[in-house]
């Protein structure tokens, strides 16, 4: 039984002091090149749920690169990569 506690103990420690992040839930100091929007040229609008904001030169918000590059060709390039994170007005 104390065997078990321990590794308890253990995995807890471990999982405070090293917490899951990821790019988006920090301000990452990362240069992050625009996104490449071919992959997405077959299969416009088939995207997942990701959330990865990006913020285009129209002042709209787009959930990740899969959605600004959808709306980006379906615009005939009407605008253009501004920066990742949520616009401000």
């Amino acid at each position: 039984m104390y065997f078990c506690s321990s590794w308890i103990r253990a995995l807890c420690i471990i999982v405070l002091a090293f917490p899951p992040h990821s790019e988006t839930s920090f301000g990452s100091s990362k240069h992050r090149d625009p996104p490449n929007c071919d992959p997405y040229v077959d299969q416009l609008h088939f995207c997942t749920r990701e959330m990865d904001p990006i913020c285009a030169t129209n002042h709209q918000t787009y959930n990740n690169k899969c959605i600004f590059c959808s709306e980006k060709m379906e615009s005939g390039h009407a605008f253009q990569f501004d920066f990742y994170g949520r616009c401000t007005h």
